[in-house]
């Protein structure tokens, strides 16, 4: 069963774009659907959500991991330092395309430039070239950068406020207010890790604070940030 996030109440039709019981815009399946009010999405609501896989809604934590010899591609991995997917960047395409990867090399998401924009627009693709979201900055956001992820029809659905001159970023979902995850150097969470043998060079952590959002777009939220404000290349 789906429910509106804004009156609660059950949505018969879950392709509709609109509540019909209070009229709020519904966000896609994989953003805001729920088994009930008090209960979260499980991992077979979401596509490409499997248990143990890069997007399983039980990960808490992200650890992206740059190799700059690879020019911006890398490993994924959990807080024990566990591989559990990997970056590929498309070195010679003109729009940065990123590839999300599971372990097996199969490729789950993708994220890339748009060619022509003045905001650094991203947008965040399935497997089959299908627009999950697009991630754009903030114009002239230079000394806080801030960015905001809009659905494909372009509502804005959160947004990402960086610290003053920092790679410290809080995701808000603009719906409810709250924070959901937050994106620093892995250095500054040195003692979350194990064992703290993690070399923190180029190395990024997201921390998550529900089990409901979409792993894909909080990874996005990253890959983002990174093409727009950090990669040169």
């Amino acid at each position: 069963m789906v429910f509106c996030s804004s009156c609660g109440k059950e949505i018969k039709d879950e392709n509709q774009k609109f509540c019909e019981h209070c009229g709020s815009s519904l966000k896609p399946q994989i953003i805001a659907s729920k088994t009930s009010k008090s209960q979260t999405m499980s991992n077979q609501d979401l596509p490409h959500h499997k248990p143990g896989g890069l997007f399983d809604l039980n990960r808490d934590y992200y650890i992206l991991k740059e190799q700059y010899w690879d020019w911006g591609s890398g490993d994924i991995l959990n807080k024990e330092n566990k591989v559990i997917g990997r970056m590929h960047r498309k070195i010679f395409n003109i729009r940065k395309k990123v590839e999300l990867q599971e372990v097996d090399g199969s490729v789950s998401a993708t994220i890339h430039s748009k060619i022509i924009t003045a905001r650094g627009a991203q947008d965040l693709k399935d497997p089959d070239g299908n627009l999950i979201a697009r991630i754009k900055k903030k114009i002239l956001s230079f000394f806080r950068p801030k960015f905001f992820l809009e659905s494909p029809d372009g509502e804005r659905w959160y947004e990402a406020q960086g610290k003053f001159m920092g790679w410290s970023f809080q995701i808000k979902d603009l719906s409810s207010g709250e924070i959901i995850a937050e994106i620093e150097k892995a250095d500054r969470w040195r003692d979350v890790f194990l064992g703290g043998l993690l070399d923190y060079k180029d190395t990024y952590a997201l921390k998550i604070l529900d089990n409901v959002t979409d792993r894909r777009i909080l990874l996005g939220f990253v890959l983002s940030i990174d093409n727009v404000l950090h990669d040169i290349k």
